[in-house]
């Protein structure tokens, strides 16, 4: 995406770069901090005082460590991994997407967000300018996604769309942040 200006004056990269997600500065972290980023990983239902036990720290310095963890944004929620074919949705759907110079970039990505099917929208370097992904339940979906909804949208130029026949490799954040088996 290069950068112009829009009927405003104003430059259209800037009305992109106010929806990027917040980078947070990297935490500091010890060994205990890292134990107990991947005991919550493995199981985020496990109870304060078992992680205490594993850990060999008492409950409520397992809780201070949390708490300081969300203050940082290295814990940002709790939750679980759904298998998105187990809840109805076995398709996921790549989209390279590539922006019309004079467009607004703004208006795509408030019009790709509004889309309930969207999992995840990407800004891009090189030949395109985002990658969005979707899941659907079946062809019908997949139509009403493109047609209803993805090529309706003003301002993009091309837009590819690639079905995932499977997984080949699925590494977990966690592994990758925390060096997992990497030497720097």
């Amino acid at each position: 995406m290069t950068e112009q200006t829009n009927g405003d004056g104003e430059s259209s990269a800037l009305d992109i770069h106010g929806l990027l997600e917040v980078d947070y500065p990297p935490a500091t972290l010890d060994d205990t901090d890292r134990r107990l980023l991947m005991l919550m990983n493995e199981d985020s239902s496990r109870s304060q005082r078992s992680l205490a036990g594993e850990l060999g720290i008492s409950a409520p310095t397992v809780a201070e460590r949390i708490q300081r963890l969300q203050r940082l944004h290295v814990i940002e929620r709790k939750g679980i991994i759904a298998n998105h074919s187990a809840l109805g949705y076995p398709i996921l759907v790549v989209m390279p997407m590539s922006i019309e110079q004079d467009a607004n970039p703004a208006r795509i990505v408030t019009a790709l967000r509004e889309i309930p099917l969207l999992t995840e929208l990407l800004l891009l370097t090189g030949s395109y300018d985002m990658m969005a992904r979707f899941m659907v339940r079946d062809h019908k979906q997949l139509q009403w996604l493109l047609l209803e909804r993805v090529w309706s949208i003003p301002g993009l130029r091309h837009v590819e769309t690639m079905i995932s026949l499977g997984s080949l490799c699925s590494r977990d954040q966690l592994d990758v942040a925390l060096g997992d088996g990497v030497d720097n």
